[in-house]
């Protein structure tokens, strides 16, 4: 890094042609359309900058430019504030069944969704056993090796899978690690065949993990349990997948609800929110 970078400030990883894409988008968040010269004056920029920027927006669907030459929110800006709604709502309706599924099992409870090729936990609950998976939102783990990974990966075409594991790969996190993509997808068929998913101690020595989809439309989200695999005995995955399903198929029923438009989380959702340190 050179010194003037250092005095002025500057970062040196910043994309400043990204930043000032970015600046456009969020306008769109403050105005639902803009003409050329309103934005202009709004960034900052030069005219020519800012036509080149909602140029390239234009050609990637995140912009439309009307007849009169304004610009409005494209349908991939509508599809990411769709998916992010319903991601929230997915995260809310799903603590209620979550928090029953982790006292019936006595198991740390997750839901999670696939994004940018991994298994996001975005909601969670903890069983009341002193010895547990400690429940955390916002945890990333690999897909080939997880339970709720291979949940996840179950609701996609083998082309989509594939194009994931050309860029995740499939890292050896233990000695049961799946690591070809042949053994993947003979476990994913498996998986769609019996409706969920088992991690045998493939991500972590110690630890059984059993999850199922949750057949919703537009998003790919699981629900699962952990826990030491020494009390997730073999024995103990089938009927423990059963109540997995029952609640995945309880949660997708919450979700179709009239009641979810508009969902927003009240105080006690906010406060186990809270507690679980998301």
């Amino acid at each position: 890094m050179r010194d003037d970078d250092n005095r002025s400030g500057r970062d040196p990883y910043l994309l400043e042609s990204l930043r000032k894409g970015l600046a456009a988008i969020d306008a769109f968040a403050r105005r639902g359309s803009w003409s050329l010269a309103e934005l202009t004056l709004e960034l900052g920029q030069t005219k020519p900058t800012v036509f080149r920027i909602l140029h390239t927006l234009e050609e990637a669907g995140f912009v439309r430019r009307q007849s009169d030459g304004r610009y409005l929110p494209g349908p991939r800006l509508q599809q990411l504030g769709a998916a992010t709604a319903r991601q929230e709502t997915l995260r809310w309706q799903a603590l209620g069944p979550l928090q029953d599924l982790a006292a019936s099992t006595g198991e740390t409870a997750h839901v999670s969704i696939l994004h940018e090729g991994e298994s996001v936990c975005v909601q969670a609950a903890e069983g009341p056993r002193m010895l547990r998976m400690r429940a955390l939102v916002g945890r990333r783990t690999p897909v080939h090796a997880s339970a709720l990974g291979k949940a996840l990966l179950a609701q996609l075409s083998p082309r989509e899978v594939d194009a994931i594991l050309t860029t995740r790969g499939l890292a050896k996190l233990t000695p049961r690690t799946i690591v070809s993509r042949r053994g993947l997808h003979a476990a994913l068929a498996e998986v769609r065949v019996r409706g969920f998913a088992v991690d045998d101690e493939e991500i972590e020595a110690g630890l059984r993990c059993v999850a199922a989809p949750i057949p919703l439309s537009g998003l790919v989200a699981a629900v699962g349990v952990s826990a030491p695999a020494e009390r997730m005995t073999l024995g103990r995955v089938q009927p423990v997948a059963t109540t997995i399903r029952a609640t995945a198929a309880h949660i997708a029923d919450l979700l179709r609800g009239p009641r979810m438009e508009g969902a927003a989380p009240g105080p006690e959702k906010r406060e186990v929110e809270t507690k679980l340190g998301s």
